[in-house]
């Protein structure tokens, strides 16, 4: 779309694109010239230095603890110097408690071993009174239904009485017919064969009670003592089973005990041996040469390394940088970040050593950024580590040092070119101011990559062609009063009705 200066209406006379800003004379208007050459693409920030290599001692009291005593930041130290030295009281009461802890558990284990053979000795007895239950079992089984056995012994003597029973009944069977006979010859008395009849009787009556009784042995006795005498046995078996399992277990349980109470004596050993060992670590020492750099965040002053302040576990205290090594920490901007990548050559200026350009190249950049900061931006950066090659010796540079770094990302050989402040975005679009003649066309441009004071023309400009330098302010008043170019025949011939005569 191109747009018009507000005094302008659109004409059919053939000037060609519109003119804009007849207020201004062409001569005095600030351009520039397109121009093809180079275009470096630099990536310029603010970092600060550190050590390429750097020992970071951390705090090895598991719990953390209350600093009593540090040197001061930046002290040189050697290797084993004590650096820092934290409260013990604390610890030293623990160490205390540990132990009675310790001696507890000992006790538990002696218990449990004390336990485990009483268990023994009672599943001994157990199984054996199992096992003669069993055995009495079988020997009730056998002598019952041996041959010569109980049963066949209780059956002799039945059919033995039986046997008498008849005898006496056949007697008494004879008795009453000689009495009878006698008693017909005079020779006996009625009452003698009603005592021999009543005799008889009670001797058929007994008989035939001894045969139900037999009857009664045979068919149901002996079936009734086998199943009994069987069941005996066979739960005899069952019983010793049980026993033998619900001993083991109770055995295996008293040993599961013991193996626990010696486990937890151990650990609790283990601990206290811990906190003796913690106590050690209650001196920081140095791990080696150097001077000394406390860890602390700006933002949080509670996290400064000072007497008293408390420490957390794992936490870093200080560390010991090599001074001879330095690197340049960069935080890149996510819209630029995409641009940079290990190995690009950089150049910087370290505040420190004014009028040093120093050298050097990207060796890391962050795959993930760095979150919302403190201050809540929502800026996301991506940290990026720059090496120095030419590094001055004895240059006295110290970690945290300002130094403001460029990285050439890419040059771009044989670009077409126009300053920055030659090109601005209106309406979704970028364009340019371009002077022709005794005017000032606006025109669209395709545009490429860029640096802070170039940019790279793609499409819509030549070489040689001039450019205003206010480009920005150009757009911002046409916004303002309105007048932009309208490519539709319809909007230009309703322009064109507009115009008073």
């Amino acid at each position: 779309m191109r747009l018009v200066g507000a005094a302008l209406v659109v004409t059919a006379i053939g000037f060609g694109a519109p003119k804009l800003w007849p207020k201004h004379r062409v001569e005095d208007v600030l351009t520039a010239t397109a121009s093809v050459g180079d275009l470096d693409i630099v990536v310029s920030d603010k970092g600060e230095l550190e050590s390429a290599e750097s020992v970071q001692v951390m705090c090895e009291v598991e719990g953390g603890g209350k600093i009593t005593t540090i040197l001061p930041e930046g002290t040189p130290v050697k290797k084993g110097d004590v650096v820092a030295r934290f409260d013990t009281d604390v610890l030293q009461k623990g160490i205390n408690e540990q132990e009675v802890k310790w001696e507890q558990a000992e006790g538990k284990v002696k218990a449990a071993v004390s336990e485990l053979e009483v268990q023994k000795n009672k599943a001994e007895g157990e199984i054996a009174k199992a096992e003669l239950a069993r055995t009495l079992a079988d020997i009730d089984l056998e002598a019952y239904q041996a041959t010569q056995g109980e049963y066949q012994a209780e059956l002799d003597k039945r059919k033995g009485t039986l046997e008498m029973g008849k005898k006496d009944l056949k007697e008494a069977e004879d008795a009453l017919t000689f009495t009878r006979s006698m008693a017909k010859k005079g020779f006996a008395q009625l009452g003698q064969v009603r005592v021999m009849e009543l005799t008889l009787e009670g001797k058929r009556y007994t008989v035939l009670q001894q045969e139900a009784d037999l009857a009664v042995f045979t068919k149901y006795t002996k079936k009734r003592k086998m199943t009994e005498l069987e069941a005996k046995a066979k739960d005899s078996v069952r019983d010793l089973e049980r026993t033998v399992k619900s001993q083991a277990a109770a055995t295996e349980k008293a040993t599961n005990e013991v193996s626990a109470a010696r486990k937890t004596a151990e650990l609790e050993k283990r601990q206290l041996g811990r906190l003796k060992e913690q106590l050690g670590k209650c001196e920081v020492k140095a791990p080696g040469s150097g001077i000394v750099i406390y860890f602390k965040r700006i933002w949080d002053e509670s996290s400064r390394i000072r007497p008293g302040a408390q420490v957390f576990f794992q936490q870093p205290i200080f560390s010991l940088p090599d001074l001879g090594r330095m690197n340049v920490k960069v935080k890149v901007h996510e819209s630029v970040v995409k641009k940079v990548r290990p190995g690009l050559q950089t150049t910087m200026k370290i505040d420190a050593l004014p009028g040093h350009v120093l050298h050097g190249k990207v060796v890391s950049v962050a795959t993930l950024a760095q979150g919302d900061d403190w201050r809540g931006s929502g800026v996301k950066e991506y940290e990026t580590v720059v090496s120095i090659a030419d590094l001055p010796t004895d240059s006295g540079l110290r970690p945290g040092m300002s130094a403001e770094v460029k990285i050439l990302a890419k040059t771009i050989l044989g670009a077409l070119t126009v300053p920055v402040q030659s090109v601005t975005e209106s309406g979704g679009r970028h364009v340019c101011y371009v002077v022709t003649g005794a005017d000032i066309e606006r025109r669209e441009v395709t545009i490429g990559d860029g640096s802070d004071q170039l940019v790279q023309v793609l499409e819509g400009l030549s070489v040689g062609e001039r450019v205003a330098l206010d480009a920005r302010s150009r757009a911002s008043g046409e916004a303002d009063t309105g007048s932009s170019a309208q490519p539709d025949a319809a909007k230009d011939n309703k322009n064109k009705s507009a115009k008073p005569k």
